[in-house]
């Protein structure tokens, strides 16, 4: 995975920052989206401890709002010359309906559309 671009979303906790693990481990360089930035941050300072690889970087996006989805992947574009692997872990279940302030039902929003 030398040489490889990859990015992992939800990749603060859970399968996400297990992938992501694995993948530095190998490494690629990697890049966690997450949701919330300080554990974000956390996350990549663990995962550059256990693998030694220096090339995992953290981009920030609530992935349920269409504005920041396009921002996240301008500030990739502008920061990475290539995208080699697309881990697409976020996920979400919502009990009762709810909508982004962008009117869109929320899990529609992070299940489906962010991809």
């Amino acid at each position: 995975m030398h040489g490889k671009t990859c990015l992992v979303t939800g990749a603060s906790s859970g399968i996400g920052k297990a992938t992501a693990l694995a993948l530095a481990g190998l490494g690629a360089t990697v890049v966690l989206v997450c949701r919330n930035e300080s554990k974000g941050r956390e996350a990549a300072r663990q995962l550059r401890a256990a693998t030694g690889n220096e090339t995992i970087n953290v981009l920030v996006a609530d992935l349920s709002l269409q504005r920041q989805i396009r921002r996240l992947a301008a500030d990739f574009n502008r920061k990475h010359e290539r995208l080699d692997v697309l881990v697409n872990n976020a996920g979400a279940m919502f009990p009762h309906r709810l909508e982004t302030d962008e009117g869109i039902e929320i899990t529609l929003a992070v299940n489906h559309l962010v991809h």
